[in-house]
């Protein structure tokens, strides 16, 4: 993840651990949301790697280590509709406009941070890693565009979040 945007009211990464501790009950409420019978993150099941950058923006990895006993499915659900919270450009009309959150300054409701990239874990033969596209390529920045309006899987994401349909 990429921020985007400074914030004249935010330092990125002046409080890490309240930022992590955010990280963990978002994931935690976005897990709740979808398959509340599974147990909750638990200290060191997310990794969050971040620095600032030579203009003072946050550029930041996260991390879901993946469960014993969880289905691999309910972790990638998870992790996908937290990029979307992360780097959701929705507009104030649109599907999904209230679900972001912002790494940088550690605030819900706005983000001023966008998403580079998101892999996730395939267990076949071997473990392996494979790109996941969530959104269109923004040319300007190296982030993707992320709103609700033009793809199924985003929409999907939302719905699963707005009617705690349970997986």
């Amino acid at each position: 993840m990429r921020q985007i945007t400074a914030s004249p009211a935010v330092a990125p990464l002046s409080d890490v651990p309240k930022v992590v501790q955010s990280l963990y009950q978002l994931t935690n409420s976005i897990q709740k949301q979808h398959s509340p019978h599974l147990r909750p993150f638990v200290e060191g099941k997310i990794q969050f790697v971040g620095y600032t950058d030579w203009d003072d923006k946050l550029q930041a990895m996260l991390t879901l280590k993946k469960r014993k006993n969880v289905g691999i499915g309910l972790e990638q659900i998870t992790g996908l509709i937290l990029a979307f919270f992360i780097g959701n450009t929705s507009s104030l009309t649109d599907l999904g406009q209230g679900h972001k959150w912002c790494p940088a300054g550690n605030t819900m409701g706005g983000t001023w941070c966008g998403i580079t990239c998101i892999t996730k874990v395939v267990s076949w033969w071997q473990v392996s890693c494979q790109s996941v596209q969530l959104g269109e390529p923004n040319g300007n920045d190296g982030t993707w565009t992320i709103t609700g309006t033009k793809h199924a899987a985003i929409k999907r994401l939302i719905s699963i979040m707005c009617s705690g349909e349970k997986t």
